[in-house]
């Protein structure tokens, strides 16, 4: 796991380099579109949610037009849809269950839908109108870090080319975002080393929790979220929540014990005083908490330089990715291949299926 996290760089300079073929035809199609699409709706489950949660504000700055991002579920159970959306499914297998069922239910509507995928003959590759190879390849671990950062980085260049040809942004910011986005591709082995440096640090403290709180504004909402799913699913011993930084002041913090772990992900712009007031607060009144980014307090922080405003979730997520696989096998907690994971054989479980439609 620990090598798909550092070839994330490489990955992520792949796709910047061939964004221009990668969204040929996307950029033809959204050309002869460009009048009829006024939202952008993400639909994925897991990382290809958390992934969407961290990318669609930015998304929507950049293309001038309003997005959101659903968990299929609940987008399967909405009433009314905008029948001039464009309806991107993001999956990196193709093969989830309930992303497919949403598929097929905006197609019949005769919606425009785009897939983001792994390559372009997965089955919800072949159902759309469009599909956009993520750029990720194959990925080797089921608990995905290459995909996570990939679907990111796919989804903001998208919203920048959307953005280039309405004409929201002009060739002059798109080539600086362009720049920014690379940027933090240079800095990601400087961030996997700091990252590792931190944990050894504090290692014995982290572990010695019984759950993880990670706080996370913006677009440091989704690294949030991801952060609690990685935790989970690769140590297997903690329950971990992730909270945008205002809502886990709304309840949570009344219920943080000594027993928390609680990491504050701050960018030093947004909800600054709400990062410094709960990072303060558990430090002084509760227990262990650990700020990522700026306005750290002490040597258990892990102070960070940031390269990059937009694309700043590429350089969190790695971050957090260390820290799950570090919390597992530093303390003996195998990290299985995808081929060697054993999953329930039971129909609840079956979110994965093998053909459109089944559960």
């Amino acid at each position: 796991m620990i090598e798909c996290i550092i070839r994330e760089k490489q990955i992520n300079q792949e796709i910047i380099s061939n964004r221009k073929e990668t969204f040929r035809q996307f950029n033809d199609f959204y050309k002869e579109h460009v009048d009829d699409i006024n939202e952008i709706v993400f639909v994925g489950s897991g990382s290809s949610n958390t992934s969407s949660t961290a990318a669609y504000q930015i998304v929507e700055r950049f293309s001038g037009i309003s997005t959101i991002a659903y968990l299929p579920n609940l987008f399967l159970n909405k009433t009314v849809y905008n029948p001039k959306a464009l309806y991107v499914f993001i999956s990196q297998t193709g093969n989830s269950t309930l992303t497919q069922q949403a598929v097929i239910k905006v197609r019949e509507l005769g919606c425009h839908t785009v897939a983001v995928s792994e390559k372009a003959d997965t089955k919800i590759a072949r159902e759309t109108e469009l599909f956009i190879n993520m750029g990720c390849g194959f990925e080797e671990y089921g608990m995905r870090t290459i995909g996570y950062c990939a679907t990111i980085l796919t989804e903001l260049l998208m919203g920048l080319e959307m953005g280039l040809i309405n004409g929201h942004i002009d060739q002059e910011t798109y080539d600086r975002q362009i720049a920014e986005a690379w940027a933090t591709t240079e800095n990601h082995d400087r961030v996997v080393e700091l990252a590792n440096s931190w944990f050894d640090k504090v290692k014995d403290e982290i572990a010695s929790g019984e759950s993880f709180m990670i706080y996370g504004p913006k677009s440091l909402f989704g690294v949030a979220l991801e952060a609690a799913l990685k935790i989970l699913e690769v140590d297997k011993r903690y329950a971990a929540v992730g909270y945008e930084m205002d809502d886990g002041l709304h309840g949570p913090n009344m219920g943080m014990t000594s027993k928390n772990r609680v990491i504050i992900l701050n960018d030093g712009v947004s909800d600054q005083a709400l990062a410094e007031g709960i990072a303060k607060y558990v430090k002084t009144e509760v227990g262990p908490a650990y700020i990522i980014g700026k306005s750290t307090m002490d040597e258990k922080d892990l102070p960070l330089d940031f390269v990059s405003t937009e694309f700043i979730a590429l350089e969190f997520a790695p971050i957090i990715q260390i820290l799950s696989y570090r919390l597992a096998v530093d303390f003996g907690v195998e990290v299985p291949l995808f081929k060697d994971m054993i999953l329930p054989d039971q129909k609840y479980f079956n979110t994965h299926s093998e053909h459109l439609g089944k559960e």
